[in-house]
């Protein structure tokens, strides 16, 4: 009786068994079509994320080699979430520089440099590879001490315009994250070059060429930008230096043109020495005229500051500036002229008017001196007693 039930049973239990398998079949089916369609959704999301950071890039190549950092910085942490910190090395004179950093832990990495043939340094092999590296495909130092995993990738290989792409974790990274990383340096590169080309384009045209001082043209630029922030700040100070050097066409008449710009380069470097604010400008106004503005800087201050200049043009030694075998003797000074807002103008023009009118007061009561607005709108040049 009980093999008769058992084979009555037998197919409704291969039955089962047969419901049993299709049904797993169908889970496991449904569970590879869900796993699709997940990565399906997550391919789309990368690529939708990919065409966003290509669109950001291009805008902020018309911008500057800043922004394309900043979109470089912002796009990594979108398709390498683990990532916590970001640097970005250009080379710089025969070095690797850190021109951005991003992360809290990574942020006094900022302006520090690094040789180009640093075995151990991550950014110096990447440059040397000429591909991405990671800890693990070489015996380099972690960029910080907390990282459990890096890599560099480079964004620009082009001498003189080396760029690096550094990007740490305290956990690890898949292969998929860095080659997701590497795709993004690639879509970057051209951004960067583009900005950095337009960056070089603008430092011609802003700077000049044989002192390195802002053009007259960006100069009365950014005076103005300065004048017209002062509008909307009451307390703020500028005061313009007008230089203007002594003898310098006896000086280009006796030795040469070659000396005249020897002497020039000379100047220039005196008159960076004499800034002390981000925000100071330093001019070639053309010819041997510059010009300094003082920001967050009282006249009776600027005044002192313009007498210690002219003091180290006078004592300035020109005999190395002269061509070899010269035995004339010219001696150069400077008068500068000084005009403080809002004191003395109200434009970036009449600024300028009023500072290159007191430096003509300088140079027409007997040159190598500092002259001033006065109280009444006169011009004074400042006494011998005064400058003790």
């Amino acid at each position: 009786m009980i093999l008769d039930v058992a084979r009555e049973l037998a197919p409704v239990a291969a039955a089962w068994t047969c419901a049993a398998c299709a049904g797993w079949a169908g889970l496991r089916a449904r569970g590879r079509a869900r796993a699709d369609r997940d990565a399906l959704r997550s391919a789309r999301e990368r690529e939708t994320a990919f065409v966003e950071i290509a669109r950001r890039l291009a805008g902020a190549a018309r911008e500057s080699v800043d922004a394309v950092r900043d979109e470089i910085a912002r796009g990594a942490r979108v398709v390498a979430p683990a990532v916590d910190g970001i640097l970005l090395y250009d080379e710089h004179e025969g070095a690797l520089r850190c021109s951005a950093a991003y992360g809290t832990r990574f942020a006094y990495f900022a302006g520090t440099r690094i040789a180009l043939d640093d075995p151990a340094a991550l950014a110096a092999r990447t440059v040397a590879a000429g591909h991405r590296v990671t800890l693990g495909d070489a015996r380099v130092a972690p960029p910080h001490p907390a990282d459990t995993a890096a890599v560099g990738v480079p964004l620009a290989l082009d001498a003189g315009r080396t760029c690096v792409l550094v990007a740490g974790a305290t956990s690890e990274l898949s292969p998929d994250v860095i080659d997701r990383l590497v795709a993004l340096a690639e879509q970057a590169s051209p951004a960067y070059l583009i900005a950095l080309d337009r960056e070089h384009d603008r430092r011609r045209a802003e700077y000049d060429g044989l002192t390195g001082l802002l053009t007259p043209r960006a100069f009365r630029q950014r005076l103005s930008a300065l004048v017209e922030r002062a509008r909307f700040a009451p307390a703020t100070q500028l005061v313009l230096l007008f230089v203007d050097t002594d003898r310098f066409k006896l000086w280009n008449d006796a030795f040469g043109h070659a000396a005249g710009d020897a002497l020039l380069r000379e100047l220039a470097q005196l008159l960076r020495g004499a800034v002390r604010f981000e925000r100071d400008l330093v001019a070639r106004n053309g010819g041997d005229e510059f010009c300094i503005v003082f920001t967050d800087t009282d006249k009776a201050t600027a005044i002192e500051r313009a007498e210690l200049l002219r003091a180290r043009i006078a004592a300035l030694d020109c005999r190395r500036l002269r061509p070899a075998g010269a035995t004339a003797e010219v001696r150069i000074t400077a008068s500068i002229g000084v005009a403080a807002l809002p004191a003395d103008a109200t434009s970036a023009n009449d600024l300028l008017e009023r500072a290159d009118a007191a430096m003509y007061h300088a140079k027409q009561t007997g040159r190598d001196a500092v002259a001033y607005v006065e109280l009444d709108g006169g011009y004074a040049r400042l006494r011998l007693e005064e400058r003790d």
